[in-house]
């Protein structure tokens, strides 16, 4: 076995015992959506088929020792994520002498850092993490770590777990298939790629995010209200012909019924979905590595065109009733005919009730297609004005979450109260 792999399977077996002791994050200024979601999952695992492989890198770096073996070249591994950020996983030579220099490395511009316990002793061994910094640490239980940095937890730490030797497991597996100790990622955002050493990739193109007005605004669509009454004019339900109270030994008055259907509120929104398409460009250094059509020709290298969808999405909002008022009145011209050609006729005739109002509450009952129905019936109406009467129907909703409360008044049109008129022929 080579000298350099029997140093590197000793350092794995030494990172084995540390992971179990120390695994931490050092996030700093990450944006409200974590990145470390596309990088690693709840369990640990790192999620390399999540990421665009950008290969093994050798840069001359001034920070880097010009001694055999590392010759002044910092050495690490590129991924960038479905959002556009780097993620560097350094050699453990490289990591040493980035965390001597931490801002000429760029460390310190890394967004962020995770790594294990042999990761931790590198950098405090170049002064780059303190034991201050390890005692303003907190503690998070190892099942619990993962999910942790995920959600943003900053500076934190765990030891012992499957979820640790998941992760380590992740990065022995890197650090043997290019023959390096791969320790610790650093994170560095989309627009801060000019941070990472070497700056922004060559061979990707990172894209920016989308502007806020790449789609189209929410907006909420609904259908009127329905309101209708019984099978008579005016709502009516009973009698067919109903007359005037006085006229009537039974005071039977009028039934009345009113049904009121509200349509639900669609809430339409549109979410911006990226696509990375690979698309062959003209490199202009010579340096390319080529791309699908053009494999090895360093006159090509592959790009990342980016662009994005905007998919229409929908949600459908119950609108339940708040209020329901019902008017019934007499027309003017009824009012008239009373007081003028009834009164000339029957002299002390007037208006004895000519206005009814009812007022009900919701909420309704919810239908399958989230429209919201409600039904009420009035039953003897006690009408001793004789003429005709309009019904109509003020509703009033609740509202929405994404809407405001709806209103409608709808007329059902009208009924007739007959008064019996009778004529006394005296004999002679």
């Amino acid at each position: 076995m080579k000298t350099r792999y029997k140093f590197l399977l000793l350092a794995l077996i030494l990172s084995s015992f540390l992971v179990n002791l120390f695994t931490f994050t050092k996030a700093d200024q990450l944006p409200q959506d974590n990145p470390w979601g596309e990088v690693i999952d709840t369990n640990g695992n790192i999620l390399y088929s999540n990421l665009t492989d950008l290969g093994e890198v050798h840069i001359k770096a001034d920070w880097m020792p010009n001694v055999p073996f590392i010759d002044g070249q910092a050495t690490y591994h590129e991924y960038l994520t479905p959002s556009g950020n780097i993620v560097l996983l350094p050699s453990a030579s490289t990591l040493f002498f980035m965390a001597a220099n931490p801002t000429a490395s760029g460390l310190n511009q890394a967004n962020s850092v995770l790594g294990n316990g042999i990761g931790a002793l590198e950098t405090m061994l170049a002064g780059y993490l303190t034991p201050a910094d390890l005692q303003q640490m907190g503690y998070t239980k190892p099942e619990e770590f993962f999910q942790a940095v995920i959600n943003g937890d900053e500076s934190i730490w765990s030891f012992g777990g499957q979820n640790m030797m998941n992760f380590l497991s992740d990065l022995i597996s890197g650090s043997i298939a290019d023959g390096n100790l791969y320790t610790m990622l650093l994170l560095y955002t989309a627009g801060n790629c000019a941070a990472v050493p070497g700056g922004c990739p060559s061979r990707v193109v990172i894209p920016t995010p989308p502007p806020p007005s790449i789609c189209s605004a929410p907006y909420i669509q609904t259908s009127p209200i329905l309101v209708t009454g019984g099978s008579g004019d005016g709502g009516i339900i009973a009698p067919l012909n109903p007359v005037v109270i006085g006229q009537d030994p039974k005071r039977r008055g009028v039934d009345l019924m009113v049904n009121v259907l509200i349509s639900p509120v669609v809430y339409h929104y549109f979410v911006a979905v990226r696509h990375d398409d690979p698309v062959c460009a003209v490199d202009s250094t010579n340096h390319g590595s080529g791309c699908s059509n053009h494999p090895g020709d360093s006159h090509w290298k592959t790009v990342v065109h980016t662009w994005y969808e905007c998919v229409e999405h929908t949600h459908v909002f119950p609108d339940y009733l708040n209020t329901a008022r019902v008017s019934i009145s007499l027309t003017d011209a009824s009012r008239n005919w009373i007081q003028t050609d009834l009164a000339q006729a029957y002299p002390g005739a007037y208006l004895l009730h000519p206005d009814f109002s009812y007022s009900f509450s919701g909420p309704g009952t919810l239908l399958g297609d989230q429209s919201v129905t409600w039904t009420t019936t009035i039953p003897r109406i006690q009408t001793a004005d004789p003429g005709d009467f309009t019904t109509s129907v003020l509703v009033r909703t609740t509202g929405t979450s994404v809407s405001a409360p709806r209103q409608a008044q709808i007329s059902l049109g009208q009924f007739k109260v007959e008064l019996v008129r009778v004529t006394l022929i005296e004999q002679p």
